[in-house]
């Protein structure tokens, strides 16, 4: 469902709705108005001309006068809409003060007790309205206006009515279909800005925009693009810089880092921890051999021409310890790995899950005053976690080397 289609669906039936409810109050108020003063109208005659008549001795006599007759006619003339004007005699004579053009007369009753006026009546397709008031001394005076002008005004403001009904339809269509062509022009210049976004293109000139919202949209693509291409720029700066700035030894570092990351895990009963620490050398290496409930840690440092050599020769005796260690077991192992590798300063620590002994064990490869301070201190928190302890080292003695420490689960 498109937008146009959303904004004219909500629009022109609310306007029309408010123009009808607006339409209908404006009528009924006006109809009650109208046979308000039509009423009045009607009584205010029979009133005027029964006091009149009541200041006779005799109304009677007095209507039979052909001068005052006349008289009550003329005046009955300036009565607009006044269709019929008797004299009802208390012995039921009727007595005409201006006839009906229509040839009405007004049926026999008793005289009212005070002034009145009937409802709304029709007769011989006309509508009228009928008011009687008393005169003293017996009969009433009855006043008939004609109702049909009043309601040819009604129908005269209803179909006003209607064609404003019409009108705040067309207004609401076209009012409806202007909105949603220009809020469809502003998203467009919106999706402009996206497609160009994602073309990586010039964003397009949105200056015109004149809908708020709209202008918030854009500008919010504009600073995320703008935002996008601050950081693509710092990006391929750093990446330049990173470009720059790799040496053959950092490379080194990278890779090592990932082929011998941290170990922290309880193997065969025990809890084992294994780290390089500082700045080691490319040759040194850790290798953990866990099988048939025994488990053997071993550290060392394999010589090399130069660095890439050492490492590649640590990565090869880690592999080898991990894997062949069960086969040769403690000095088979040891003598291949000086022959095979040219390891050295290695220290290497086996136990089994049924060992009763609960001791911790310093595993190192670093400069003789790191390695006997990291002894002392790791005897004197015995009962620490390995991996807390190496933290501690770490912090405390900056060391450059492998340590690795075997103590209690």
């Amino acid at each position: 469902m498109s937008i146009r289609s959303i904004i004219l669906a909500a629009s022109t039936p609310l306007l029309i709705l408010l123009a009808a409810v607006n339409g209908a109050l404006l009528y009924h108020q006006s109809e009650a108005e109208m046979r308000r003063g039509l009423d009045e109208r009607a009584l205010a005659a029979a009133i005027v001309a029964a006091e009149f008549l009541s200041s006779a001795d005799d109304p009677a006599a007095l209507a039979r006068s052909p001068t005052r007759r006349a008289a009550l006619a003329s005046a009955a003339g300036h009565v607009e809409g006044l269709e019929g004007f008797y004299l009802v005699q208390g012995d039921g004579v009727i007595l005409t003060l201006a006839p009906s053009k229509m040839g009405w007369k007004p049926a026999v009753a008793e005289s009212p007790k005070g002034a009145a006026v009937g409802p709304l009546a029709s007769a011989d397709g006309h509508r009228y309205v009928v008011a009687r008031a008393p005169v003293t001394g017996g009969g009433h005076v009855v006043a008939r206006v004609d109702a049909d002008p009043l309601y040819e005004q009604l129908g005269d403001l209803l179909r006003w009515i209607v064609a404003g009904v019409i009108a705040a339809g067309v207004v609401g269509v076209a009012t409806g279909w202007h909105v949603a062509h220009r809020i469809r022009r502003e998203l467009a210049a919106s999706r402009g800005v996206i497609a160009a976004l994602d073309a990586d293109v010039p964003l397009p000139d949105t200056s015109a925009l004149t809908i708020a919202e709209a202008a918030d949209l854009a500008a919010a693509l504009r600073l995320l693009d703008v935002n996008r291409r601050t950081e693509l720029t710092a990006l391929h700066r750093r990446l330049a810089q990173e470009d720059g700035a790799r040496t053959e030894d950092a490379a080194l570092a990278t890779w090592r880092a990932t082929l011998f990351a941290p170990v922290d895990e309880v193997v065969a009963g025990r809890r084992v921890a294994a780290r390089m620490l500082g700045d080691a050398r490319p040759g040194c290496f850790f290798a953990l051999y866990r099988g048939d409930g025994r488990a053997t840690l071993v550290v060392g440092e394999c010589g090399g021409a130069d660095a890439r050599e050492a490492l590649a020769l640590a990565v090869s005796a880690r592999r080898f310890l991990e894997g062949h260690w069960h086969e040769l077991w403690d000095a088979g192992a040891l003598d291949t790995l000086h022959e095979a590798f040219g390891a050295e300063c290695v220290r290497h620590v086996t136990w089994a899950e049924v060992d009763l002994e609960v001791g911790i064990h310093l595993l190192a490869v670093s400069d003789p005053d790191n390695m006997a301070a990291a002894e002392t201190y790791v005897r004197a928190d015995a009962e620490g976690a390995p991996a807390k302890c190496l933290d501690a080292i770490a912090a405390l003695l900056e060391p450059d080397g492998v340590f690795a420490i075997v103590g209690p689960a």
